[in-house]
């Protein structure tokens, strides 16, 4: 120990007499170590941190999705799980608190808290049973909600509070970090489990579920439990399920499953981040090989005073290591700094983000990657230097083959540098590639000069379509009577908005390929006339909807070209037939509009989706409910700015119901942007990294270049005077 501490303090001892030296080193460490310590704190926090649940590893996810009424058979059926679902992206109207708001809420089956060994902050949270019909007028707050609604009121538990206009009783309020499924989460709400309404038990919201192992099964034994209840459940359904539903139905610990979008990207932006701090690495070592030449006549006589090789390089191999933790230090504040704009530039989606922080996890990997860079970069020069000869070393002033062999190591170092910035340049071009042609897809609808806004009135609103109907009027004719509106429509899922709303179909013509194939599932569109020329959507052939459709006599549809296409191949589609499952009365197809990119950037619907009809929002307009969609999105196309349309279109729906909320207020440019977030935010860190990679290279490249002169400085100066002198002999002769 007192030898390491004498090198330490001579380290410490000879860095300080070079300053410069020193700062470019550690500052070219501090790049590379914050830079891997801000992306592994990402990786650490979504992938490596257990679930903030009580004994997280017993906790499973089956990667299938099933109704209400499959939970409930799986509940009653499966032995080796508890089993609970929940059905995120719900909205609800909370009245009679202030200003009507529209809240996020999450549908939950009432042992799924109990599962996920939650305890509330106050209160409880749902008993047993508490999801059945006539048993489930209860709600459970997010602390946030709690604090900006109530005043983080604690008798809130017991009292009624009016949501989606049914008064429910506060159970519970959750902890502050409670973040499940998502930070957006503003209320739990028990899942309305009723087998009366067929299409709302075995049709309505296909969730995820999430079980619990119960003591003595392993995850294989769970997993062929789920695969015998999956070959079961198809008989229980009212009506025929395609042989392909959850073919292939698994179980997984629910870790995975949550953060199976994120895993490959992160991944890709550790390993480019590691190349980063290879190519600083390789920067240092080159610096330390050039230093170590100028040193070669101290360790010639540290040698001759009896200083052994091991001894030497143990000496240099601790002057890198006290460098690297400088630079160690350093690069722990530009982690800091590094994770924040991580956070800030990822999209709000990303799963467990909130969770992601510095903790012992990430300054361990700090601290081992220090110790590791430090050894990495310094083994090499040391190991060099320490061959140089004693006398070798005197008589030639330190220049003897040694130097030739550490300036081909240099020129290799500097060579792997351009190799590894050239492979980041080309992946981060690459992404570059794949974005400029992603933000350059025409989505089938032009963007420009769009305001949308999302009105949501309770459902019991819309329990008489009339009253419903003359309401909306009522909101488009002021609305197009506005200053600045050039047109106005409404759409009950808009493009790119995250929602679906979709019903199977019988199709005049067509034949399923297979008897156990159900009928075609496509995406539903309720929309208004002059909705298609307000988005700038083409028509293709035959009309589009007029106000004579909004009676809903004779019932009218519009298709999408692709759908069109797949269904009536080589026939034209207007004047053909669909109807709704389970209803009596065709619709006729009026007219076929250009493929819309509804669902994402890349894709017009889900795969799971087999096309796109559009119906006139009228009586007959029901969704899989039977229901007349009540909450509906507003798009206006205003003339030139649209700065005072959003204030105009409150003050409207205000004064026409004072209890509907007027929330997301967006523009479509933003939407579209928004569309495109998660492959701009992993490009820009890409394009980051590259640059970052490319500019070390440089300066690798410009520090073998710059030893390379002063080295020949005397040959230069040689050549330089005979150049000169050239003429002068010629004049002679």
């Amino acid at each position: 120990m007192t030898a390491v501490s004498q090198d330490v303090v001579y380290a410490l001892r000879i860095l300080r007499r070079d300053p410069g030296f020193t700062s470019i080193v550690a500052l070219t460490l501090a790049l590379g170590i914050g830079a891997n310590t801000a992306i592994f704190s990402l990786v650490s926090g979504i992938l490596f941190v257990p679930l903030p649940y009580a004994n997280p590893s017993g906790l499973v996810s089956v990667t299938g999705s099933y109704p209400r009424g499959a939970v409930v058979a799986m509940r009653e059926q499966v032995r080796r799980l508890d089993i609970g679902a929940y059905a995120e992206g719900h909205d609800f109207n909370l009245t009679g608190v202030g200003e009507p708001v529209r809240l996020t809420g999450t549908l939950v089956s009432a042992e799924l808290l109990l599962i996920l060994g939650v305890r509330p902050e106050f209160g409880r949270t749902f008993y047993s049973g508490q999801d059945a019909a006539g048993q489930d007028n209860y709600v459970i707050l997010s602390h946030a909600l709690w604090q900006q609604r109530f005043a983080s009121d604690p008798a809130i538990i017991g009292r009624p509070v009016q949501i989606e206009g049914v008064s429910r009783q506060v159970v519970g309020v959750m902890p502050p970090d409670f973040r499940f499924p998502s930070p957006r989460t503003q209320i739990w709400v028990p899942l309305h489990n009723d087998p009366r309404n067929q299409v709302e038990y075995w049709a309505g919201d296909f969730m995820p579920v999430i079980g619990r192992l119960r003591p003595g099964t392993t995850i294989q034994q769970a997993g062929a439990e789920i695969r015998v209840f999956q070959s079961r459940v198809g008989a229980l359904f009212p009506w025929r399920m395609p042989a392909s539903w959850n073919a292939d139905v698994s179980v997984i610990p629910l870790q995975s499953g949550m953060i199976s979008n994120v895993r490959t990207r992160l991944l890709l932006l550790l390993g480019a981040v590691g190349l980063v701090l290879m190519i600083a690495c390789a920067n240092v070592a080159n610096l330390m090989l050039s230093r170590a030449a100028t040193r070669e006549k101290e360790i010639g006589i540290r040698s001759a005073l009896g200083a052994g090789r091991q001894r030497i390089v143990r000496q240099l191999l601790t002057e890198s290591t006290v460098l690297a933790s400088l630079g160690g230090v350093l690069g722990l504040a530009v982690a800091v700094v590094g994770l924040w704009i991580l956070k800030a530039s990822l999209p709000a989606g990303t799963p467990r983000l909130a969770d992601v922080r510095i903790d012992w996890r990430v300054l361990a990997f700090a601290g081992a990657l220090t110790i590791l860079t430090g050894f990495i970069f310094g083994l090499v020069p040391a190991h060099q230097t320490s061959r140089t000869g004693l006398t070798e070393s005197l008589k030639t002033g330190g220049r003897s083959d040694a130097v030739s062999v550490s300036q081909r190591l240099r020129s290799a170092l500097a060579v792997s540098e351009v190799g590894f910035a050239m492979l980041l340049l080309v992946a981060a071009g690459l992404l570059i590639r794949s974005f400029w042609a992603l933000s350059h897809i025409n989505p089938g609808f032009r963007p420009e000069r769009i305001v949308t806004a999302r009105i949501t009135p309770i459902q019991s609103f819309c329990a008489e379509a009339p009253r419903c109907l003359t309401f909306y009027r009522e909101v488009l004719s002021q609305v197009q009577s506005s200053p600045g509106v050039s047109r106005a429509a409404l759409v009950n899922t808009l493009p790119l908005g995250g929602r679906v709303s979709k019903r199977s179909l019988e199709i005049e013509g067509f034949m399923a390929p297979s008897a156990d194939q159900a009928l075609p599932l496509f995406w539903l569109d309720v929309v208004t006339p002059g909705y298609f020329q307000a988005m700038g959507i083409p028509l293709l052939s035959g009309r589009v909807f007029n106000r004579a459709d909004e009676s809903g006599d004779p019932a009218v549809a519009i298709v999408s070209a692709a759908s069109a296409q797949r269904f009536w191949p080589g026939q034209n589609p207007v004047g053909k037939h669909v109807k709704f499952a389970r209803d009596t009365e065709w619709r006729t197809v009026v007219g076929v509009i250009g493929e819309v990119h509804a669902y994402d950037l890349e894709r017009n619907v889900p795969d799971w989706i087999n096309g796109t009809l559009y119906v006139p929002y009228s009586p007959k307009a029901s969704l899989e409910d039977g229901r007349v969609p009540a909450e509906m999105t507003i798009v206006v196309q205003t003339a030139s700015d649209d700065s005072g349309v959003s204030g105009t279109l409150r003050g409207i729906v205000t004064r026409l119901n004072s209890e509907v909320p007027v929330s997301e207020l967006k523009t479509m440019r933003a939407i579209v942007s928004d569309a495109a977030s998660t492959p701009a935010s992993t490009m820009s860190l890409f394009v980051a990294f590259a640059g970052l990679a490319t500019g070390l290279g440089i300066i690798g490249i410009y520090g073998v270049l710059a030893f390379l002169v002063s080295k020949r400085t005397r040959e230069i100066g040689i050549r330089m005077a005979w150049a000169l002198s050239r003429p002068m002999f010629c004049g002679w002769s």
